[in-house]
């Protein structure tokens, strides 16, 4: 239990900062997997997607875990009994059927320090150590980790008679997406509001100056739909090695 009159150990809680993972919402596109488990817990390769995404989180050194679930609750509760390590501490926190920021800012009073928001449904091989000190250089509020966006297209280049000059299968384009991965200073709160959502909290640090953004040009997979969740299937064997530890 935290001792909040002892200096050392509330240094030691603050340098690590505490996973806060958004897995409360229904999944109704991974439907009929989320007709009887919350999303998160949709297997990949034998596991579910949240053992995979803690086991990797407990890697880089996190060992405190804040679930914000609501959708079948209860089934993420009976997992955090089974799956969770010693050396974890888990809090599950439900704020039943609502918003995002909802979720986060009921997590909070299980916050001791910085906090890693995350999202359940997202698996990615960041460096962690980078990510913190490329925030800590820029002395930022929060940042957010964001990706190369490729196109799912084949781009087609061609001149003014038609006449095609270039054909690239599925580039890179110049342009990069949220993958979540979001840390944050406690401070960086204040730009949230309940009953709203992810988008506008990032505007609002935005526009404060808070807001910086680390680029991660690893591995990441997405799983909302069952056409991913069988294509991360197909990847996961490579991608458990990438993110250098046992998932299968």
């Amino acid at each position: 239990m935290l001792d909040r009159h002892c200096p050392e150990q509330i240094l030691n809680l603050m340098s690590q900062p505490t996973a806060v993972i958004l897995c409360g919402g229904k999944g109704e596109r991974l439907r009929p997997f989320t007709e009887h488990l919350p999303k998160a817990l949709v297997p990949l390769r034998g596991k579910p997607l949240l053992q995979h995404l803690m086991n990797y989180l407990s890697l880089s050194g996190i060992t405190r875990f804040v679930l914000c679930v609501g959708y079948k609750a209860e089934c993420i509760e009976q997992f955090v009994r089974e799956s969770s390590r010693a050396n974890w501490q888990v809090k599950c926190v439900n704020s039943g059927d609502t918003s995002m920021t909802d979720r986060i800012l009921d997590a909070l009073p299980e916050v001791p320090g910085r906090a890693l928001i995350c999202y359940g449904d997202i698996l990615a091989n960041l460096d962690l150590g980078a990510l913190q000190r490329e925030h800590n250089g820029n002395g930022a509020l929060a940042t957010l980790t964001v990706y190369p966006l490729h196109s799912p297209f084949g781009i087609i280049q061609f001149g003014s008679n038609n006449q095609v000059n270039e054909l690239a299968e599925k580039p890179v384009l110049p342009y990069w997406i949220n993958i979540g991965f979001m840390l944050c200073e406690p401070e960086a709160f204040r730009h949230m509001e309940r009953n709203s959502d992810m988008m506008r909290f990032s505007e609002s640090l935005a526009r404060a100056g808070g807001l910086f953004a680390y680029q991660h040009r690893g591995r990441h997979l997405t799983i909302n739909t069952e056409k991913e969740r069988m294509q991360a299937e197909m990847e996961m064997t490579d991608f458990a090695h990438v993110m250098d530890y046992q998932a299968i």
